[in-house]
């Protein structure tokens, strides 16, 4: 990049600071809503006479993407314009599922991962089976099911249709942008929704699934789950919350079941989901704290929560902080920054920083990652798996749904760069102020959860950490 743009960017930056002093922060949300808000205008057609008639209206208004969004590449935007042909071209004969995963294979072509169909689109829009999937260190396995299915809990799943999870996994990055451990974390939407992976393999059956289940002492079996319809399904929730002991939005109690819903103690990192962040003194000078999500929670804030459990300045520092930030899918990552900040000082000299992460971890999660160890330094380490996406990404957009079909997609306009600062005029102006560039946040200490300590209530990850 220019000196010139360089220093555009810091006038521009210059001028928010200018008018946050002099307006206050209404002007700065106008300023940043003209730059990142950009959105695609209603699409203006008449009402289609038939269902080809509306998929074609859905692919021209799709085909408008590119317009607004500011992530595609050259060779990426052509590549969406190809596959955009493509489906206009089966307007008369593409089916639910297929109209589903052409759109989202046309969006991923992004190659990122916030300019996505929403993956709660997936649940809303197709069938999916009574069960509910979940990745382990050691593989998939049903953590939920309905009552007719409760026989199925804690089984692995060794095969789906007749193909392996692994392989359904890697089929899953055609739809979801960014990296493979995001796809994974998502490809579950794939595998219990029957009419899509009908659509990929013909000779798999698109009312049901046909599993290859290992149960808990290493024996094999064949089942198969009829799909429920759509519209009685709870909706999809955050990656990686599957994992709850308690029912979920949607789920009827006496219906929908968990391995762990008669554990008699849940570890740390499951417990208080509703919270923001949910805190607690482990022992021998240690402070755990699992941020749930990014947000301020009403009536108070997240930094206020948080610098409430780390003490007041003149209390004993904390000789390990363990910041958890596994099944936090982002947010607004301002509300958590004076206090992440401030973390560090809370620390004894010798102290340790511990940040948990996996797949889960996403966006204003990674961001919070960052910044954590941006401010503590050498003391900080990170255990776990990689988070679900790359620490350079674009993100701040709006989205927008498609006519007919109603497939709503995700619209990204404001470039992020954790890995070495973003200093440039295509990024998002407020970052310029943080200006953190931590390089890389691959853990120092990789560890999985494995299932036989999950099965038992015991967090292998967080057990790791404090070892």
């Amino acid at each position: 990049m220019s000196l010139g743009s360089r220093e555009l960017a810091a006038a521009l930056a210059a001028v928010i600071v200018t008018f946050a002093a002099w307006k206050g922060e209404a002007v700065v949300e106008k300023v940043l809503d003209l730059r990142y808000g950009r959105t695609l205008p209603k699409a203006g057609f008449a009402p289609p006479r038939d269902a080809a008639e509306a998929n074609r209206q859905d692919f021209d208004y799709l085909a408008r993407l590119t317009s607004v969004d500011r992530s595609f590449s050259p060779l990426a935007a052509a590549a969406f314009e190809r596959k955009v042909r493509q489906l206009r071209e089966r307007a008369a004969s593409i089916s639910r599922a297929g109209l589903l995963l052409g759109v989202s294979e046309a969006v991923a072509e992004a190659g990122n991962a916030h300019t996505t169909v929403d993956p709660a689109t997936w649940r809303a829009f197709l069938d999916s089976v009574p069960i509910r999937f979940a990745w382990f260190a050691d593989g998939l396995y049903v953590v939920r099911a309905t009552s007719e299915h409760v026989d199925l809990l804690g089984a692995r799943v060794l095969a789906v249709d007749g193909t392996s999870p692994a392989r359904w996994s890697e089929e899953a990055r055609r739809f979801f942008g960014g990296t493979p451990e995001h796809a994974r974390s998502l490809s579950t939407l794939l595998m219990e929704a029957p009419a899509a992976l009908h659509e990929l393999d013909a000779h798999a059956p698109d009312d049901r699934l046909a599993l290859r289940v290992e149960d808990g002492v290493g024996g094999e079996r064949a089942v198969e789950v009829t799909a429920t319809p759509r519209r009685q399904a709870p909706p999809m929730t955050k990656a990686g919350r599957v994992a709850l002991a308690e029912l979920l939005p949607g789920e009827q109690a006496g219906v929908w079941h968990t391995v762990l819903e008669s554990a008699p103690r849940l570890p740390p990192s499951l417990r208080e989901p509703r919270k923001s962040v949910h805190a607690e003194v482990l022992g021998d000078r240690t402070l755990y704290l699992h941020l749930w999500q990014v947000r301020d929670e009403a009536p108070g804030s997240l930094a206020a929560a948080l610098r409430a459990a780390l003490g007041p300045a003149d209390a004993p520092r904390w000789r390990r902080i363990v910041l958890d930030l596994r099944f936090n899918s982002g947010g607004d990552y301002p509300a958590v920054y004076p206090a992440i900040r401030d973390l560090a000082s809370r620390l004894a000299p010798d102290g340790r920083l511990l940040v948990l992460t996996d797949a889960t971890t996403f966006s204003a999660a990674i961001i919070t990652a960052a910044l954590a160890k941006h401010f503590a330094g050498e003391r900080t380490r990170i255990v776990g798996e990689k988070p679900g996406d790359r620490l350079a990404f674009w993100a701040e957009g709006t989205s927008v749904d498609l006519p007919n079909s109603k497939i709503a997609i995700d619209i990204s306009t404001g470039y992020h760069d954790w890995a070495k600062g973003c200093r440039e005029l295509r990024c998002y102006w407020p970052n310029y102020f943080y200006d953190v560039g931590v390089g890389t946040l691959d853990p120092d200490i990789a560890v999985g959860w494995r299932f036989s300590d999950y099965r038992n209530a015991v967090d292998t990850v967080l057990e790791r950490a404090l070892d």
